[in-house]
């Protein structure tokens, strides 16, 4: 005799499900945070990178030159037909590109997330790479701001002096904390494009002051909380 036995299903209680709801959003709850944390580590060690990369083109530029990249031309004589000579097209030769070439690649820090200016023609869509698309980074204003006169030889204190740090993308030039115009973004480990002491007309909401990079004349970087004018004057301090 042949028995058929009958299969139990048994379906889950609405209960369950919300358990199990609950239980997802609270292990979400948990990790979202811990892989934002990991991601903006891995964006300031790319800016870290950047910086470094453009402080010793900066260098291989001084070698050559006797004087650092103009920071701002100003009023300088320009030839006519020519561009202006400005940091962000004269280091390009020393990294693989030309001078008509304004920023782009490693002078854009990977957290410099802003909405697209209208002349991008882009949409509105986020992106990287400061206010103006091409540059996130800034040019000790200290250092050759009207002029092309400054050099290695004029640091009286290399280890302190700050040549390129985090900015917002609106100035090519570097201001310190607490001057006219400071500039200094610290937008990582929390921190956004309005996380400077300056405000202009970037996106987001104003945030707290978090850390920025800073790359030195003796090409070591540091990630700091503060950016006073004693590490952007030439004369040690």
């Amino acid at each position: 005799m042949r028995v058929h036995r009958n299969s139990i299903s048994r379906a889950f209680t609405l209960i369950e499900l919300l358990v199990v709801i609950a239980i997802i959003a609270v292990l979400a709850g948990m990790l979202l945070p811990a892989l934002a944390r990991a991601r903006d580590k891995s964006r300031a060690a790319v800016c870290q990178s950047n910086v470094r990369q453009l402080v010793l083109a900066a260098s291989l530029y001084d070698d050559d030159h006797r004087v650092y990249p103009v920071g701002w031309p100003g009023s300088m004589p320009v030839p006519a037909g020519s561009i202006p000579p400005i940091w962000y097209r004269q280091l390009q030769p020393y990294l693989g590109k030309k001078t008509t070439v304004a920023g782009g690649g490693i002078f854009i820090c990977p957290s410099s997330v802003q909405k697209a200016q209208p002349e991008e023609r882009i949409g509105t869509a986020l992106r990287a790479g400061g206010f103006w698309g091409y540059l996130a980074y800034a040019q000790n204003a200290y250092i050759n701001n009207g002029s092309q006169t400054v050099g290695s030889r004029s640091l009286m204190d290399p280890v302190n002096t700050v040549l390129y740090a985090d900015t917002d993308g609106w100035d090519a030039c570097l201001y310190a904390d607490k001057e006219g115009g400071a500039n200094v973004c610290y937008r990582h480990s929390g921190g956004n494009e309005r996380s400077t002491e300056t405000q202009r007309v970037t996106t987001g909401a104003k945030r707290s002051k978090f850390r920025a990079n800073a790359a030195f004349a003796d090409q070591h970087v540091e990630s700091r909380r503060d950016a006073p004018k004693r590490l952007f004057t030439l004369e040690r301090d």
